[in-house]
């Protein structure tokens, strides 16, 4: 498809000045694929999945809020581009190295039971836990970044099967926590508490958060900031480095 062909098709989603979304995308359809952004009028779009060339630019007439902004000096912040997914990569199972990650850090069990899906990106030598929309990559590298994102993770990443949700730091962590029957690990990956994390965390019965003890008055923060019943529990241990009985202790023994 042509670039003006997808224009023709991004003017019609509707979008306010300042927003970003991301939906289906309207020429593979993907569920969750396409990023699509409005700032000081410009609009962008881009599609995470490789196989797809939807993507572009257009500097369209600014709207009277823009119009203000400009004459304001106060142009709305333009978002940082979400960082594609790597194009190539492979189911963990077919890495070795991948699937030791997994196994070092109690996330075997949650990738081998479905509970997420997690995948090997050999240019990158990363190990990805992925989901419809996003990712987030572990290097296997002894250098270099640890971490890297993709996509689009406003909703954190869950892992498990379950009405109890249990908040943590990382994916690893999540996994862990996906062990226990009933819980759902839900990686926060940082600090920021968007509307949609809270969106997703009302599909839970009950929502404990842990995190290390050193990080306590973050924890306090971010429970204010999600609702004000979130079950707090502090650790010095690593959750996903814990068994299954050193997990249920953290949770006061409750489950």
């Amino acid at each position: 498809m042509t670039y003006l062909e997808q224009l023709e098709v991004i003017k019609t989603i509707p979008i306010r000045e300042g927003d970003t979304k991301v939906i289906q995308c309207p020429f593979c359809g993907g569920l969750k694929k396409l990023s699509i952004s409005k700032v000081d009028g410009q609009l962008k779009w881009y599609c995470f999945r490789a196989s797809c060339n939807g993507k572009g630019i257009y500097q369209g007439k600014r709207s009277l809020q823009a119009a203000k902004n400009y004459l304001a000096n106060a142009v709305q912040k333009k978002t940082r581009e979400p960082k594609p997914i790597p194009s190539i990569t492979t189911p963990a199972r077919n890495h070795q190295p991948a699937l030791d990650y997994l196994d070092q850090n109690n996330s075997l069990e949650a990738y081998e039971a479905g509970y997420i899906d997690v995948r090997y990106a050999p240019a990158e030598d990363r190990v990805l836990f992925c989901t419809d929309s996003g990712a987030v990559g572990r290097s296997l590298k002894k250098y270099g970044p640890k971490w890297l994102s993709y996509g689009v993770l406003e909703e954190g990443i869950h892992v498990g099967n379950g009405s109890i949700a249990v908040l943590v730091e990382d994916t690893p962590s999540a996994c862990s926590v996906s062990r226990l029957n009933g819980l759902v690990g839900v990686a926060l990956l940082g600090t920021r508490v968007s509307s949609c994390l809270k969106k997703a965390l009302t599909r839970y019965d009950a929502c404990y958060l842990v995190l290390d003890k050193d990080a306590s008055s973050k924890s306090i923060n971010i429970s204010r900031s999600i609702d004000k019943s979130l079950l707090i529990r502090f650790t010095t241990e690593d959750l996903k480095h814990l068994s299954v009985n050193q997990l249920v202790e953290v949770l006061d023994n409750e489950f």
